[in-house]
Order: structure tokens, then C-alpha cells, then sequence
């Protein structure tokens, strides 16, 4: 197993570079850090992505939240690979879901609404 230091992204041994990122993979698995998937914390669905861009949009809003330090989980990655137009939702921690919520929204729907030039 190997994983990718940046993503935290876990790999088939053979891979190299991460796909998401391009950084070369490190051997074993990932460290143990706090994440939306800690024993005690509640996940909560903070939004459902649909449609043929889900999984596109899914790993935008991934890199959004990582970046402002909130951890997410994506639930029924492998099945979206199949099949993206399922409802994917994407979870965090119950602490953190009105902020990411927050953010989600200002990031998605704000770029939606803006006018047509």
C-alpha cells in the first residue's frame, strides 16, 4: 500500500503519483490524524452532489474544506466512480457542518448566480 502525503489519498501498490495532486506517493498508509471519520465525532451530510459532474465537483469541495482545516468523508466513493449520477453525499464532523455548509454554499451557488456577461 502506499498513500499520497498531501491528499492522504490511499493507493494499489504499483502507483507511483497521486492523481489528484501529482506528488509521489509514500510507502504504507496514511498517519492517524483527526478526521471527519474519528470514533467520536458524529458525521453529519453537509450536501449531496447529483449528475454527470458530481465527482469533479465532489473533489472541489474536498480540496475547499481541507484547506480551511475541515475534514470531510465522502460516502459511497467507490459506487460514484461507477455510476457518478447517484447522490453522493459528502459528510464532515457535526462541529464543523454549519461552517462547511457555509462555505460550500458561498463557493458553489455563489459562482451559480452570478450574471451572464
Amino acid at each position: 500500500m502506499s498513500y499520497c502525503p498531501s491528499c492522504l489519498t490511499e493507493y494499489v501498490e504499483g502507483t507511483t503519483k497521486c492523481e489528484d495532486c501529482g506528488a509521489q506517493l509514500a510507502p504504507g498508509s496514511p498517519p492517524q490524524t483527526e478526521s471527519a471519520g474519528s470514533p467520536d465525532s458524529k458525521l453529519v451530510t453537509v450536501r449531496v452532489f447529483t449528475g454527470a459532474t458530481a465527482l469533479m465537483d465532489i473533489d472541489v469541495a474536498k480540496k475547499v474544506l481541507q484547506e480551511q482545516g475541515i475534514p470531510s468523508l465522502l460516502l459511497g466513493e467507490f459506487s460514484a466512480e461507477v455510476l457518478p449520477v447517484l447522490d453522493v453525499p459528502l459528510l464532515v464532523r457535526e462541529e464543523d457542518a454549519e461552517h462547511a455548509a457555509r462555505i460550500l454554499r458561498d463557493y458553489f451557488d455563489t459562482e451559480a448566480a452570478s450574471p451572464a456577461e
